[in-house]
């Protein structure tokens, strides 16, 4: 689709990042590269022609076979509630797609709503069906191919993630504390993850760049939870906006919501949640999971590296300044089809774990550890612990 642009070395380094340090693409291996036609033209799946010729061109200069497929996905509403579709009724994954899925060796997506936590669950059943190697690749344009946050070593921010699991330990005790006025504590669980532990490696999935830490399995929260703001994938199912008019209080007791308190946006949070119980009961429909937060110390991307808003606040919760908690667990009714749940963003918190601290504002505890200085020094030509220089 169009003419391929040369590349810039910025974007070039950006894309050995992706293909090399992430994706590991391999010579005669057959990779397909996902995107989105609606995401050309405003939609929410945010693509560029420049930026998959791009990566075909890395693909193909690596001795592999490139297949670029783009998606025309199907039409639906954006708020899925009342009336929550079922299995039967849900908008489901192409054909076409499911198809070039099992005969591929690699797939690189570029659509948002082919994701293992914010769509169908469909689509993370059909990864582990096919058994096909994932990649996500979150830089789906010549721009973001050319930022920091996408030259940042891969390995580097893998080692910021490595290292900040290791201070979650099951047994300890974690407090998440915000200026808002937030203030929750529990005990950490065993991790639930797919990885089956904190500090499992990815294996054959992964996101380009890498963005966040296994979430804390919490045990026992409690206290009350203050946000003005929701990942926008999450706020558009549920109708409310990304950042809010005025801020939303959640009491937790024993990890499930108790009530909301706010204005307009607590209100449809309410609704929302009455119907979510509906479906999943009212124990799931309410339970609290998941506090963690981002790792990546260049995810801060400037308004003219990528216009839409929506899709910048949600690669900016990638950033170490950013810590999110899920509210509702989607995993015990087989029957409801998406990986849903709201996800209340925080900016500027405080997370300990065992007194040893992951989070403290817009900075990782671990940025002093031995391993993640050394790592940083082998790259003094990249942004790494010192990535707000090159933002």
């Amino acid at each position: 689709m169009g003419e391929t642009r040369p590349i810039p070395g910025a974007a070039a380094q950006a894309i050995d990042n992706l293909l090399d340090g992430c994706a590991a693409v391999q010579r005669d291996q057959h990779v397909v590269v996902l995107a989105a036609v609606d995401g050309l033209s405003g939609g929410t799946n945010i693509v560029d022609e420049t930026a998959i010729g791009w990566i075909q061109q890395g693909i193909q200069a690596r001795g592999a076979h490139a297949t670029v497929m783009w998606v025309d996905l199907p039409v639906r509403r954006a708020v899925i509630w009342p009336d929550i579709p079922t299995r039967e009724t849900v908008w489901r994954i192409p054909g076409p797609v499911k198809s070039v899925m099992r005969d591929a060796d690699t797939l690189i997506s570029h659509v948002l709503d082919f994701s293992t936590e914010e769509e169908l669950k469909e689509w993370p059943e059909l990864l582990a069906e096919t058994k096909v190697p994932f990649v996500r690749n979150m830089a789906t344009t010549a721009a973001l191919l050319s930022t920091a946050w996408a030259r940042t070593p891969h390995a580097f921010v893998s080692e910021l993630r490595l290292r900040t699991a290791e201070l979650i330990r099951a047994g300890s005790r974690w407090e998440l504390i915000n200026p808002n006025g937030t203030h929750l504590e529990g005990t950490v669980g065993p991790a639930t993850s797919n990885w089956g532990s904190y500090t499992a490696p990815r294996g054959r999935r992964g996101s380009f760049p890498e963005g966040i830490y296994p979430a804390i399995n919490p045990v026992d929260m409690q206290g009350e939870l203050v946000f003005d703001r929701m990942l926008p994938v999450w706020a558009r199912d549920i109708g409310v906006p990304p950042s809010f008019a005025r801020p939303v209080t959640v009491t937790i007791q024993d990890n499930h919501i108790v009530k909301f308190e706010g204005g307009a946006e607590a209100r449809i949070l309410r609704a929302f949640y009455v119907e979510l119980a509906k479906v999943l009961g009212e124990d799931h429909g309410y339970e609290m999971r998941a506090p963690h937060g981002g790792i990546h110390p260049a995810a801060r991307i400037r308004p003219s590296q990528c216009p839409d808003e929506e899709y910048r606040e949600f690669l900016h919760s990638f950033h170490p300044s950013s810590i999110h908690l899920h509210l509702g667990n989607h995993r015990y009714n087989d029957d409801f089809p998406y990986c849903l749940h709201s996800a209340p963003e925080l900016r500027g918190s405080t997370l300990k774990v065992g007194g040893q601290v992951l989070h403290d504002g817009d900075r990782l505890g671990v940025m002093d550890h031995p391993s993640v200085v050394a790592m940083a020094a082998e790259y003094p030509d990249r942004p790494a612990a010192d990535a707000g220089r090159w933002i």
